[in-house]
């Protein structure tokens, strides 16, 4: 339901009427792609002073940041996101704001619809931008770091209820407590709750619990047209997807409800190594058609996992020689298992048996054994790029009959399209993550940019994106589901944002 603010006897729409319309208008809508640009980034522009006064009377000065220091880190050049290179014709923000209270993000949403200004909403920082189009209107970020409360845990009904800019590791920590998990794993220590649902997130525990959107009962944003509560009810639409996803298009969401499961008593990690990430696959494969349940599965490439393990061993030469110069390199399966102490060992027995080798055991069960350090990823790739390093990542969600194909052909086209727009060979890295349905590429590419070319120039990057598009095409693969998002903006932005305070 839709509350629109206004006096004691405020008006209430229901939302099927709406939800069945937008389902209508989805295949009539094309997608329109974003123009290329060639203009340089514009510098920063802080909020204009009598505007930030003005901002002072609904918060606390503390926590309103307009230097250009602070707005630097908020823009989308710097973020550099894991999802591709944001547009860079989106300015940086004119401030940023860390709103305490979903009273001062309603205060906010008016105060800036007044004046012409835009949001955006900030989670833990992954992919704010994503589906965000160029804009000259200044906007403002909304940092939701401050709404960190879990709000209430009921261990007999098995759900949190926790505001959105809890992280899952505080979250996980507090339900520990109470022996319960969400089941839903983020390797970056600052992913939010709330980012996870604005991004619709994949967890790397799905194939035990199930995604987000089996695991999230409810979602409370704040719109500028008013309060939303959005849930799954029987035979009703899913009135979630209009924030699951949306990338924060059409409010803020301040507050999730989350299903809690049994947190397992016993955790093990096993790897297999294989000689190329084909093998690896087939491995993987095998497992998944014997119907064996393991928490999490993925493929990673050894030299990716050991050049961000301990970054600091090799200097920047060096680390190309070994990776770029390199064309022999090892895939780990590793598998997590978790459950009661029964349950793992037996799920053990039964993946030797079908390997028909022995395992290596990763000490501990803990699941970052299994991830690369993705905070030192961060710094070593800006690091990369500050040297005229290409170091760029793209993904893929692929159906598991199309995984090992598009795979072959996947990584034949970016080495190709590296070797064209940098002169030099390139090297691919991809790590593969299992779902129930899909399997996950994420590539890291390592480059060299052609001499001459601007730093911050995008060409080479656009074409290596487009590339990686028409292989997405001619495999008819597509992206997390992000119809509402890339089709119906302005049809939806008629009821929860009908003067496009959203930045989108």
């Amino acid at each position: 339901m839709i509350m629109h603010p206004g006096p004691a006897t405020a008006a209430i729409r229901d939302f099927n009427e709406f939800w069945a319309a937008l389902r209508q208008l989805l295949p009539q809508l094309p997608v329109v792609p974003t123009p290329k640009s060639q203009t340089p980034p514009p510098q920063v522009n802080p909020l204009e002073e009598a505007l930030q006064l003005s901002l002072q009377n609904i918060m606390d000065p503390d926590r309103i940041a307009c230097d250009a220091e602070t707005l630097q880190l908020y823009r989308p050049q710097y973020l550099h996101t894991e999802v591709g290179m944001p547009d860079s014709n989106i300015t940086a923000p004119a401030a940023i704001t860390f709103p305490n209270s979903e009273q001062e993000i309603a205060q906010l949403l008016t105060w800036a619809e007044e004046r012409e200004l835009q949001i955006l909403p900030w989670g833990g920082g992954g992919a704010p931008y994503q589906h965000k189009h160029p804009n000259t209107m200044p906007y403002i970020v909304v940092d939701l770091r401050h709404l960190n409360r879990i709000l209430e845990i009921s261990p007999q009904h098995r759900w949190v209820r926790a505001q959105a800019g809890v992280t899952w590791t505080n979250l996980e920590e507090s339900l520990a407590e109470h022996k319960l998990t969400t089941g839903q794993y983020s390797p970056w220590m600052t992913a939010t709750t709330g980012g996870a649902v604005a991004t619709h997130s994949l967890s790397a525990k799905a194939l035990r619990y199930g995604d987000l959107s089996r695991n999230l009962l409810a979602i409370k944003a704040l719109c500028p047209a008013g309060p939303i509560r959005l849930a799954s009810r029987p035979g009703a639409a899913d009135e979630r997807q209009l924030m699951l996803g949306a990338f924060g298009a059409w409010g803020i969401i301040t507050e999730t409800t989350l299903r809690l499961h049994s947190a397992p008593q016993e955790q093990l990690n096993l790897v297999a190594t294989r000689g190329s990430i084909t093998d690896a696959l087939t491995a993987l494969e095998i497992l998944r058609h014997a119907g064996i349940r393991f928490a999490a599965a993925r493929i990673i490439n050894t030299r990716e996992h050991s050049l961000f393990s301990n970054p600091a061993s090799s200097s920047i030469r060096q680390l190309l020689r070994n990776l770029i110069g390199s064309t022999t390199t090892e895939f780990q399966l590793m598998l997590n298992l978790e459950g009661t102490r029964e349950e793992v060992n037996s799920t053990r027995r039964q993946i030797e048996e079908l390997l028909r080798e022995k395992l290596l055991q990763l000490a501990g069960g803990d699941m970052h054994l299994c991830d690369p350090d993705y905070a030192q990823e961060a710094l070593l790739l800006q690091k990369l790029r500050a040297q005229r390093v290409l170091a760029h990542t793209l993904t893929a969600t692929v159906p598991w009959q199309n995984a090992a194909p598009f795979l072959r052909d996947w990584e034949e086209a970016l080495h190709s399209i590296l070797f064209t727009t940098g002169g030099l060979p390139g090297k691919t890295l991809t790590t593969l993550w299992a779902t129930e349905d899909y399997a996950i590429l994420r590539t890291l590419l390592l480059g060299f940019q052609p001499a001459g070319a601007d730093p911050e120039s995008g060409d080479q990057i656009q074409d290596i994106q487009a590339v990686a598009l028409a292989i997405k095409q001619r495999w008819h693969v597509e992206e997390p589901s992000t119809d509402l998002v890339c089709h119906a903006l302005s049809y939806a932005g008629e009821v929860l944002d009908p003067n496009s305070v959203m930045l989108r």
